[in-house]
């Protein structure tokens, strides 16, 4: 499948974001359903059988998110992982960590899961209100408090590290976009969504003011550069850059129409952007250019992490770690 959607899914049951025809049997996971539903049990899933949707450290530990529930933990800086059911066997989509301990996973179906010990074991937690739509996304914001976010509008807050959760409004009652992400950018918040959706909140999230898009279709992602820069970025190679908290916008030039799925800023300075069909866009100047390069086999990217100096990237085929002479500026590679 070339095209790797961050969230065609939304409106149905079954996630689009999966291996093609030719792999579906390849990457189900080699467990009992049942398993699945109890949390914590550890679960023989290779890493280039799974399809995953997110990764973020949990202090040295990284962990990773993905279809049916699972999770992968890697407690070596990507060497080599364990996955781990959760209470839900629906397909996760976002993850974040207040701490070493404190996590919470979003999904598919409303699905709401926490830990309180580094991804080793899971707990549900339900949503008021809530639709059975798909959580794209969650954001620890401060202290305790955290924020997830979707399909049609929906958004939600903890302010007890993801036990309790409350359901708030977006602009107004009928807003009903898909939001892809809620990023801390100074003292406000950012969100970007579908069909050029831009909006930001002064207050902490208590209310929000539409933000006028350089652009009318999606996107699916945003990152704030130590420099002070704003990068909004999504569907057929289109990133934008702000310097005034989303006030003014300059198109950042990229010779593709692949979809970027998300993006971060590395130790040493250069953001890295990763998408459809292998896609990795470089950027040495905090985003004002970007270089292209394409990550062998062609399978998309959805998200990356850095641990130890090293770059990983999750995705369609799983886990895979960017070889390190990329890193260096010689030709991309990379090896699962």
């Amino acid at each position: 499948m070339k095209y790797w959607a961050r969230w065609a899914c939304v409106l149905g049951g079954a996630c689009l974001l999966s291996v093609s025809p030719a792999r579906a049997e390849d990457a189900a996971p080699a467990a009992p359903a049942a398993a699945a539903k109890k949390s914590g049990i550890v679960v023989d899933i290779k890493t280039n059988r799974i399809v995953l949707m997110d990764v973020a450290l949990a202090g040295n530990r990284l962990v990773a998110v993905g279809e049916r529930g699972f999770t992968m933990v890697s407690d070596d800086a990507g060497t080599s992982w364990k996955s781990i059911a959760t209470p839900v066997t629906r397909t996760l989509t976002g993850i974040a960590f207040k701490d070493a301990k404190v996590g919470v996973a979003v999904g598919h179906g409303a699905s709401v899961v926490r830990t309180d010990d580094g991804g080793t074991s899971w707990t549900h937690v339900p949503l008021p209100e809530a639709e059975p739509e798909s959580l794209l996304g969650v954001a620890h914001l401060d202290g305790d408090r955290f924020v997830t976010y979707g399909a049609f509008g929906m958004y939600f807050e903890s302010v007890d590290a993801g036990r309790t959760w409350q359901k708030r409004m977006v602009m107004a009652e009928d807003f009903d976009r898909h939001i892809s992400q809620v990023l801390p950018v100074g003292n406000s918040l950012f969100m970007v969504g579908e069909s050029g959706t831009m909006a930001r909140s002064d207050d902490g999230g208590a209310t929000w003011t539409a933000v006028t898009s350089p652009y009318a279709g999606s996107y699916f992602a945003e990152l704030s550069t130590r420099d002070g820069a704003l990068l909004a970025y999504g569907m057929r190679g289109n990133v934008y850059r702000s310097t005034d908290l989303g006030a003014t916008w300059q198109k950042v030039p990229l010779d593709t129409t692949q979809s970027l799925m998300q993006g971060r800023q590395l130790a040493d300075g250069r953001i890295l952007l990763v998408g459809n069909t292998g896609m990795l866009a470089v950027s040495n100047d905090g985003g004002q250019t970007c270089d292209l390069h394409w990550a062998p086999g062609g399978r998309g990217f959805s998200a990356l992490a850095e641990a130890d100096g090293k770059v990983i990237l999750v995705g369609e085929t799983g886990v895979t770690m960017l070889d390190p002479a990329w890193l260096t500026g010689k030709a991309p590679a990379a090896a699962q």
